[in-house]
């Protein structure tokens, strides 16, 4: 207990940090939350270009797919607000050895790097989230009850648990192949399968988007339960999230273990 609350003083410090430096910059600060805020639009409009122009997806309307795309904007802000700085982190420290003095701190090395992530980048997706969401929820006459609020917040833990496992799996594997460029874009390219509603892909994939990479957790199914829609899949995919997070402690022990250290 000691140690978490140890951790979470120790992420509020980084953070205050992070938020002093940017400060120094403030037009710099607020020129890229602008243009991050303009970025971010631009999914919503490509949905509403596509919807406009095609038969849109099976199952979906252009309001829906709205609340979706609000949705998945505020958890990548949030991801990239509490998280985001994280991958470059570890990549500078393993590769100048500075990785080693994380081995002789009194916290474990996997949870200082897991509160080292904070980054303002993701104020920009959060706002643009936000006002897109707004919209959609406006237009589709949404409401809250205490039992929808209970199954988001599932979701959000379930999708922060998911979110932490590729962060430590990304952390072992880079630890192990310093200089394995192409893992950041692997990750990338298959986070990307989270940018769209999990039942428009073949069953097959839907399976591996429930269970192995259980990426539904973080906007398809918050969506469907807004829209009153949700399944048994997504106890399945929160329970994977889970088993995915032990599976990606355990390789992170096994290549520490076999760790020899780096730099130039």
């Amino acid at each position: 207990m000691d140690s978490l609350y140890g951790l979470a003083r120790l992420y509020f410090w980084n953070m205050k940090i992070s938020l002093q430096k940017m400060m120094v910059y403030r037009f710099d600060f607020i020129a890229s939350l602008l243009v991050s805020i303009l970025v971010s639009g631009i999914g919503p409009y490509v949905q509403y270009l596509y919807f406009t122009r095609s038969n849109g997806y099976p199952g979906w309307t252009l309001n829906e797919m709205f609340l979706f795309q609000g949705l998945l904007l505020l958890w990548l802000g949030l991801r990239d607000l509490l998280f985001g700085d994280i991958r470059g982190y570890v990549i500078k420290f393993i590769r100048s050895g500075d990785f080693d003095k994380l081995l002789i701190k009194p916290y474990s090395p996997v949870g200082v790097i897991l509160v080292s992530g904070f980054s303002l980048s993701g104020i920009g997706p959060c706002s643009a989230g936000m006002v897109v969401l707004l919209v959609a929820w406006s237009q589709l006459n949404l409401t809250l009850c205490w039992e929808t609020v209970v199954l988001l917040i599932v979701m959000f833990i379930s999708g922060l648990l998911l979110y932490l496992a590729i962060i430590i799996m990304f952390s072992a594997i880079t630890i192990m192949l310093v200089q394995m460029n192409g893992i950041g874009l692997i990750i990338d390219r298959l986070l990307g399968f989270a940018d769209y509603p999990v039942d428009i892909f073949p069953k097959a994939v839907q399976t591996v988007l429930l269970t192995a990479l259980p990426f539904a957790v973080w906007t398809f199914y918050p969506t469907q339960i807004l829209l009153g829609r949700s399944d048994i899949g997504m106890w399945v995919a929160s329970a994977s999230s889970l088993i995915v997070l032990w599976i990606s402690l355990q390789c992170w022990k096994r290549c520490l273990h076999h760790y020899t250290s780096a730099g130039g």
